[in-house]
């Protein structure tokens, strides 16, 4: 006869239960931390009950001993405690609020009701490949990475042995041509925009109205799209960092006017919208074009509140709603494709050209230039000129 299997630290063995004089009695061998096997027993009023309390104790006895999950855990117990700990991490708002959105959509419905140790890479595999199928790679690729941290959290935990994130493929993502806008492509998009959005008048925007003055709105159209356009080309920065810029942080009257872009506006479940630091947590100065600090200083004359581009109350503006507001001004044109990170694209070529990746990744705002050579520098059109050195093949 094979030997038991020895039990795991913080593991017990099956249940069983007995009547005593009335009582059940509930039995169990369960693992201490210092290794030894010992027997527990519980009581109740019936069989099931003297079981739930057995179960209830040799849970308190686990967490006592220091071993709060194992690898008979399911799946949902090690993410809500994977979700505590980070809780305590110093980390965006915006990258919490992702990652409870991997468990509550992804994680808990797809594999919350596995035991830990029942997590193999080929289930992983088939999660990651079916939200390739329904949400694209770039969901797909987002999920691993958050499994991966919440597996490897279970191998620190010793839950698991290994990580079996680490043994399926990451999802293969089709990297399109990195499209930007050329300065002739600018200068006809902002004549767009500034005919687009000039104001009206009394008598057009009655007859924009056919005629009901009840319908003429009591303002006309707001400058903030091409001022938005105008601070993105300027700075480069991300659409989130647009409304989190306040005038404390605009530096108009110094002998070369410059910005310092530090935080950014995200809206957090159950939260709403909040300033917080930008995504690669780093403060850039940026030395502002002049066209950049003619429209700060007009916009500057008129501000109510501390923020450069507040909503209609003055408080907060919802990157959403500024993207709207932006989509809107463009629909049915030339440049309905363009968005707010075409521009930062843009600006990234633009700076490459001129004075290389390295420079161009801090006026983003990058780590490094890896990121900005690959997502956000358009390859150049113009042939490469090696000059001489290679008519000698010719001889």
């Amino acid at each position: 006869m094979s030997p038991r299997p020895q039990l795991g630290v913080g593991q017990y063995g099956n249940m069983t239960a007995t009547e005593v004089g009335g009582v059940w009695v509930a039995l169990a061998r369960f693992r201490d931390l210092d290794g030894v096997t010992r027997r527990v027993k519980a009581q109740g009023a019936s069989e099931p009950k003297a079981k739930a309390a057995l179960r209830n104790k040799l849970d308190q006895r686990r967490k006592a001993g220091g071993v709060e999950l194992d690898s008979e855990s399911r799946v949902t117990e090690l993410a809500e405690r994977y979700w505590a700990a980070k809780q305590s991490d110093d980390l965006a708002a915006n990258t919490l609020y992702n990652l409870r959105l991997a468990i509550d959509n992804h994680i808990t419905p797809r594999i919350g009701s596995l035991r830990v140790r029942e997590v193999t890479p080929q289930i992983l595999e088939s999660v990651v490949r079916d939200v390739t199928a329904k949400h694209g790679p770039g969901s797909a690729i987002n999920l691993r990475s958050k499994l991966s941290g919440l597996f490897t959290a279970a191998v620190r935990w010793g839950c698991a042995p290994t990580n079996p994130v680490a043994f399926t493929p990451v999802p293969k993502q089709v990297r399109k041509p990195i499209r930007v806008l050329t300065v002739e492509d600018l200068l006809l998009m902002r004549a767009f925009a500034v005919e687009v959005l000039k104001p009206l008048s009394f008598e057009d925007r009655l007859k924009r109205a056919n005629g009901d003055k009840t319908k003429m709105g009591g303002k006309n159209r707001g400058q903030t799209p091409l001022d938005v356009m105008h601070f993105l080309l300027a700075t480069g920065c991300r659409a989130g960092e647009v409304p989190g810029l306040a005038w404390d942080d605009v530096h108009l009257d110094d002998p070369v006017p410059w910005v310092e872009i530090r935080q950014q506006v995200v809206r957090v479940k159950g939260a709403g919208l909040m300033l917080t630091a930008t995504k690669e947590r780093d403060v850039r100065r940026l030395r502002l074009p002049g066209f950049a600090v003619e429209m700060l200083r007009t916009r500057q004359a008129t501000a109510k509140g501390p923020m450069v581009f507040p909503n209609e109350r003055g408080g907060l503006l919802a990157p959403r709603n500024l993207a709207t507001a932006w989509s809107k001004t463009f629909a049915g044109s030339p440049w309905e494709w363009v968005t707010q990170k075409t521009l930062r694209k843009t600006v990234a070529t633009l700076v490459n050209a001129e004075h290389g990746s390295v420079l161009a990744s801090q006026q983003l705002g990058h780590a490094s230039d890896g990121v900005t050579r690959r997502h956000y520098i358009a390859q150049s059109l113009t042939p490469l000129d090696t000059g001489n050195a290679l008519e000698l093949f010719g001889t």
